[in-house]
């Protein structure tokens, strides 16, 4: 039977740190007693068994209080601020660049709808124009509502306040007469990525047309790293969006290091959260992004030599979940 832990305050979780082996100076500044009680502990401890690690393989020097391991946190508090900013740049643009490159090759309005627009790369997951269709469906932007409510008075029905209420066949009656940029807005940052990546190509007599590949064009990343960097780019946004630790975390989804940074923290383990951060900065480099997203993470990483470790070469086989 697993033994219940008892909550614990301030004061105590200092001592189970101690206790543990965590630290070793159970001094604590009054910065560090306002941050415990306002920290879920838990959360903490993710940096705090890190530090054990590297205080056990003998990586760390100095020292030894709560304090240092505090440092940590609020580091990579800053560093996933940062990131936010970037990410929110590249949604809008990924988001624009793909109403662009969709309506230069289909039509504006309802194949994004339908099955037969995309090509099933995952038999397990939920088909695309579902998840698209149940998006539409639960967005609250005015003129998506509007569109179904004035579908129903056009049809003499009375407005039941919510397109879920209305009849299936009507609902995709209604969404059919909606623009593709009108919908955007209301994806999620995967589904536009499963749409992006899942749209079948057009034949221009020619050649095969792929939606994923103008848009890949249109942000300067290569073909052959595409795929791995704009999943990458969505894991890093999901980490920074639920305030994870990215300190000592190596990544779950790896890209390759661009070659266009092939030069820039050649130190960087492959899978490290910095080179997750350079696939991100790839996709900014159009607009000259990519050189202030580094330079400001980089200012932030050289202010402790210890956080630059963890997010440059975590300890792979040891970095504790």
């Amino acid at each position: 039977m697993v033994e219940a832990r008892p909550y614990l305050t301030p004061r105590q979780r200092v001592e189970y740190l101690v206790r543990r082996g965590y630290i070793e100076d159970e001094t604590l500044s009054g910065e560090a007693e306002s941050f415990l009680a306002q920290t879920n502990f838990h959360y903490f401890l993710g940096y705090a068994r890190n530090f054990r690690k590297l205080r056990r393989e003998g990586l760390i020097d100095g020292d030894d209080r709560i304090d240092r391991v505090i440092k940590m946190v609020e580091i990579d508090h800053e560093v996933s601020t940062r990131l936010f900013t970037a990410l929110r740049t590249l949604e809008w643009r990924l988001r624009a660049t793909l109403v662009d490159r969709h309506c230069d090759l289909y039509e504006p309005r309802a194949c994004f709808l339908h099955s037969e627009h995309y090509r099933v790369m995952n038999p397990k997951a939920r088909p695309i124009h579902q998840v698209v269709r149940e998006q539409i469906l639960r967005s609250r932007e005015p003129f998506v509502r509007g569109t179904f409510e004035a579908f129903e008075l056009a049809h003499g029905r009375v407005w039941q306040d919510s397109p879920e209420n209305m009849d299936k066949a009507d609902q995709l009656a209604a969404m059919e007469t909606l623009p593709i940029w009108a919908a955007v807005d209301g994806w999620t940052l995967g589904a536009l990525e499963r749409i992006i990546t899942e749209t079948a190509p057009v034949h221009d007599g020619t050649t095969d047309r792929w939606l994923w590949k103008e848009v890949a064009s249109a942000f300067g990343v290569a073909n052959a790293l595409f795929h791995t960097q704009l999943t990458s780019v969505i894991v890093t946004r999901n980490l920074v969006a639920h305030h994870s630790r990215l300190w000592m975390r190596p990544t779950a989804s790896s890209p390759k290091r661009p070659k266009i940074y092939r030069n820039v923290s050649s130190d960087a383990e492959p899978k490290s959260m910095y080179v997750a951060w350079l696939a991100l900065a790839a996709f900014l480099r159009p607009a000259g992004g990519d050189k202030h997203l580094l330079a400001d993470l980089d200012a932030l990483l050289s202010r402790d030599p210890l956080y630059e470790r963890g997010v440059k070469r975590p300890l792979l086989s040891a970095a504790v979940a």
